[in-house]
């Protein structure tokens, strides 16, 4: 007897209006509006049985329905604010499922669309380290080896790590969390408006298109010339 997949349900939320998110998901790029590259993502999973669109705008969620993707309810304003947490976003989302569907979130996956490029399977690799390990939650994360520094308010420089003479090669990596590619939590941390919870892990990504951000035009012509070469994975949606 084989156990029971969870069901496991992708969350893209997505923020009417927001200077940050270009032309939020509507834009295209590559020749496609820029939603459905996330949407790719989500399909493609083995694990993912449902994939819900969280916005405020009407315009956003017709096209997302036009995609393949969900879109049942439309963010009440008090959440489409910048300031607003993305726990409380995912909140929401989780407890309408909860309301309207019959079957219980056992494990939420927040994409975003600001990373259309993720590398082939990353989903399920985050998925399974969750499980596997019996986290809260993990996430995609870029792993670096080479030296950081902070500045104070006042432009000093610290050094991250203490030891200067402690050669690359034997540094302990160091993470930069890429949320946005892929966070997979257990439904009980956004249930309590949370995005991450305590046994926290990681999956290092280092696929190239992975540093890709749209929060800038320089990132958006990147990703243009990446997705212009980059074989088609979803079957010609």
């Amino acid at each position: 007897m084989t156990e029971a997949l969870p069901n496991v349900v992708a969350i893209i939320p997505i923020r009417g209006g927001d200077p940050e998110t270009p032309g939020t998901g509507m834009v295209s790029i590559a020749g496609r509006p820029l939603l459905a590259y996330t949407l790719d993502a989500a399909k493609q999973s083995r694990y993912v049985r449902r994939t819900i669109v969280s916005t405020d705008d009407p315009g956003v969620a017709q096209l997302a329905r036009a995609l393949g993707a969900e879109a049942p309810f439309l963010q009440p304003a008090a959440l489409a604010g910048r300031s607003v947490p993305l726990g409380h976003v995912l909140q929401h989302a989780v407890r309408w499922l909860d309301e309207h569907s019959p079957d219980p979130v056992d494990l939420v996956a927040l994409l975003e669309i600001t990373h259309p490029v993720r590398p082939p399977g990353l989903v399920d690799r985050v998925i399974e380290v969750v499980l596997n390990e019996q986290l809260d939650c993990a996430f995609g994360a870029r792993e670096e080896r080479h030296e950081f520094w902070t500045m104070d308010e006042d432009g000093a420089l610290t050094r991250v790590r203490r030891r200067e003479e402690t050669p690359r090669t034997a540094l302990q990596p160091m993470y930069k969390e890429m949320g946005g590619l892929v966070t997979v939590m257990r439904a009980h941390v956004p249930r309590a408006g949370h995005r991450l919870g305590e046994r926290v892990g990681v999956v290092p990504v280092r696929d190239p298109g992975s540093l890709v951000d749209l929060h800038d035009e320089d990132g958006m012509r990147l990703a243009e010339l990446l997705l212009q070469t980059a074989p088609r994975t979803d079957h010609g949606r």
